[in-house]
């Protein structure tokens, strides 16, 4: 947490779900409630488990509300989308709840109109703004994004081939975390046992 002109902000939750109703859920944690709204009612688990939520924490005048998000790469975009001129955090959280990470960014980056206009509220002005303002900026994400996968020169190769093959670098990611290989193993082997969970997580 850090604080800003005296008001705490929030930047992760890690408790039990006390109550949920929708895309609402209240974050128990040492017997303080925090009350978040999500993207996807999906992510939230029954009463009682546990949660782990990245938080954007949205200041007003009049109001202090809490986003949260499964994933930091949405926590970004979020923020992301914040820049954008007409578009709040409900419009934003919107648009994560209607698109994936992926499918946002490559709409923007290909300047796909149709994608975009299957957002509840988003017509075809809006979407050209958000082209408009955004294609520089969701470029730098999907480049770290892809930063935070290569960390030598067998993972730049492994990430080029699956990149190759059409999958995102939010997919890729996930297929690399915590996938360990034996120090003989080859690339070839390696993309192939990348290309099995890959097929597994579709």
């Amino acid at each position: 947490m850090k604080q800003n002109g005296g008001i705490i902000l929030i930047g992760y939750l890690d408790g039990q779900v006390q109550w949920y109703k929708g895309n609402t859920v209240i974050v128990n944690i040492n017997g303080i409630g925090y009350y978040v709204e999500v993207t996807d009612a999906a992510i939230i688990p029954e009463v009682g488990k546990g949660i782990k939520l990245y938080i954007y924490t949205y200041v007003r005048e009049d109001a202090l509300s809490l986003y949260g998000f499964k994933e930091i790469e949405e926590r970004e975009l979020f923020t992301t989308l914040l820049t954008v001129s007409g578009i709040g955090p409900k419009a934003a959280l919107n648009i994560l709840a209607t698109l994936s990470y992926d499918s946002f960014i490559n709409s923007i980056l290909t300047e796909n109109l149709a994608v975009l206009k299957q957002v509840s509220g988003i017509g075809p002005k809006t979407a050209r703004r958000l082209i408009l303002e955004l294609q520089g900026k969701v470029g730098e994400l999907a480049n770290n994004l892809s930063q935070g996968i290569i960390k030598s020169s067998d993972d730049e190769e492994i990430y080029l081939a699956l990149q190759g093959l059409g999958y995102s670098p939010q997919e890729i990611k996930q297929s690399l975390s915590g996938m360990e290989f034996a120090e003989n193993t080859t690339i070839e082997e390696k993309i192939k046992k990348a290309l099995t969970r890959l097929g597994k997580e579709r």
